[in-house]
């Protein structure tokens, strides 16, 4: 029988439903490994964010494979949108994600931004004028250059493990694509000391390694880098092994890749996990599985994909397979993933862009593209799609969206557009607050009530809907009058 897989162009055409005239890919900020979102920050941004900046590699990797003119205009619009977005300080602008514009500062959303660009360009940066090409790559050395300001540019114990890798890795494709030697003699005594700062071998056996998120936690104990960041360690210690001849370099990605597998856990459908993250203190190892991210494991499997273009690897290869499983059975019609679950609110339902566009990083590249794929990018969307559970509903129509609880039980009311910078929240008419903008008015917004044997659909509207539910109750349908 053959394996499940996720549709991956239904994906690519649910990002694309986010991106707006200008090349800027919208969202709701849904951080799902901490639990956190605009929302909570009471900031209210739905706007571009740096984070989303690999989904520029990914359509590269399809618009080369399937040329095609839309494409071409889609993701030419969003690298110079990326590249000319720029704060004065240097830094990117929209590099606060989960806290929204609460943020200005911040070194992983930085370098997602700068990777986005160089990865985009090693793949399809014939497809841009050389002045285009030229201007991208003055971006990425002006934001490194800003991005000074996080431990002067190198790796020092202070910084965070996986925002310093990121940091390599965008040094070392710059160094590849330009012809700028600034970085050139620093790259392989950053990755030396990285490893020598973070990694820790043995967990949870002889033959992983992992790595603290925080290097000076070794002293007194601390959490291991989640799951979902390892791909930005194992990618830039396989081009530094590549680069400098260095064996030892590959054997440390393939030992974080081994952590990544047999740290992986097993949720209530039978379906392969991720893992949140070890506390290791002494030699005391505690494991923490769950609540965890699905749509966002991409990054972490790009880099096991990358290891796996070197050489063949049972072990992991199987691990891929089983997540393409996951995907599968965790994706709904309209494209998007359900984000978790065990938070049992909100983080587990809204589907986050940034989260989504890593793992179209990597799926464009293991999947094949079909010569439909941009006919089903492009397509219109005229569906009602809806992902819920017993304590939170996502809904979007169109350029509408919104977060729901099920009726009577609880306080979420968040409403957005797909084509706007920021969403708003409806409050109780018994409140003294300001109604909810009438632009952000969903119509005929679906409402759900949760009964003990399951969840029913208690609204009038016949629009045409499909309603994904997961979770310890099923969706049993309309209740209508007898």
């Amino acid at each position: 029988m053959t394996a499940a897989v996720p549709e991956v162009a239904a994906l690519a055409g649910w990002l694309r439903s986010w991106v707006g005239d200008d090349g800027q890919l919208r969202g709701f900020h849904n951080h799902s490994v901490w639990g956190t979102n605009p929302a909570t920050f009471q900031d209210f941004t739905s706007g571009h964010q740096a984070f989303s900046a690999p989904a520029l590699a990914a359509f590269a990797t399809a618009l080369v494979r399937r040329p095609d003119d839309r494409g071409r205009r889609l993701w030419r619009s969003m690298m110079l949108f990326q590249a000319r977005t720029v704060q004065p300080d240097g830094q990117f602008c929209h590099i606060g994600f989960q806290v929204g514009e609460s943020a200005t500062s911040g070194l992983i959303h930085n370098m997602a931004g700068c990777l986005g660009l160089l990865e985009g360009l090693r793949t399809a940066g014939h497809l841009l004028e050389p002045d285009e090409v030229t201007e991208i790559l003055a971006a990425v050395r002006s934001n490194l250059d800003a991005c000074r300001a996080y431990g002067g540019g190198r790796p020092t114990p202070e910084g965070t493990v996986n925002q310093e890798y990121a940091r390599v890795w965008a040094k070392l494709r710059y160094t590849e694509l330009s012809e700028d030697p600034v970085y050139a003699d620093e790259l392989e005594d950053d990755l030396d000391s990285l490893v020598h700062l973070a990694h820790v071998p043995g967990v949870p056996d002889a033959d992983c390694v992992a790595t603290y998120r925080q290097p000076t936690d070794r002293a007194e104990g601390g959490i291991l880098e989640p799951a979902e960041y390892y791909g930005l360690m194992i990618v830039p210690l396989v081009l530094g092994a590549r680069r400098f001849d260095r064996p030892d370099l590959r054997a440390e990605a393939v030992g974080i890749a081994r952590h990544l597998v047999r740290s992986a856990w097993v949720d209530e459908a039978g379906l392969t996990r991720f893992h949140r993250y070890w506390y290791v203190r002494g030699q005391t190892q505690r494991r923490t599985s769950t609540p965890m991210l699905i749509a966002g494991m991409g990054l972490s499997l790009y880099g096991v994909d990358e290891l796996l273009i070197d050489g063949a690897d049972a072990e992991l290869s199987q691990f891929v397979e089983q997540c393409l499983s996951t995907y599968a059975a965790y994706q709904s019609p309209a494209g998007f993933f359900a984000s978790a679950t065990g938070w049992h609110n909100e983080a587990d339902v809204a589907p986050s862009t940034a989260w989504h566009a890593h793992d179209l990083l990597f799926l464009a590249r293991n999947q094949e593209t079909p010569a439909t794929f941009w006919d089903e990018v492009f397509a219109p969307r005229e569906r009602q799609a809806v992902l819920l559970t017993d304590r939170a509903i996502w809904a979007e129509y169109g350029e509408h969206w919104s977060i729901q609880s099920p009726l009577t039980a609880g306080d979420l009311s968040i409403f957005g557009r797909k084509d706007r910078d920021t969403f708003g929240r409806s409050f109780f008419a018994w409140t003294d607050k300001e109604p909810l903008a009438e632009e952000l008015t969903y119509p005929e917004a679906p409402v759900f009530f949760v009964a003990d044997e399951g969840i029913y659909r208690i609204d009038e509207s016949t629009r045409p809907t499909d309603v994904t539910a997961f979770g310890d109750l099923p969706y049993l349908g309309h209740l209508r009058s007898a």
